[in-house]
């Protein structure tokens, strides 16, 4: 479901989520990212950041940033 296996890697130790922002109750999102890819930070409540890229391999994971994408080729 990811674009990268580091990235699967780190949703499988829960240090990185893929959802919508009105999934993530359990915690606060810091960021005002328009994605559905977040690093979670924090044990007992989460803080959530949103992520524009993969760190690992670079592609576009939000969608804001995706969008533009899409305008300028179209």
């Amino acid at each position: 479901m990811t674009c990268c296996s580091e990235f699967d890697k780190l949703m499988d130790l829960e240090l990185a989520r893929h959802a919508q922002p009105y999934q993530l109750t359990n915690g606060r999102i810091v960021t005002e990212i328009d994605t559905e890819y977040f690093f979670v930070f924090g044990e007992e409540r989460h803080s959530f950041v949103g992520i524009n890229y993969c760190p690992f391999c670079g592609r576009v994971l939000s969608r804001g940033l995706w969008n533009l994408e899409k305008k300028k080729q179209g």
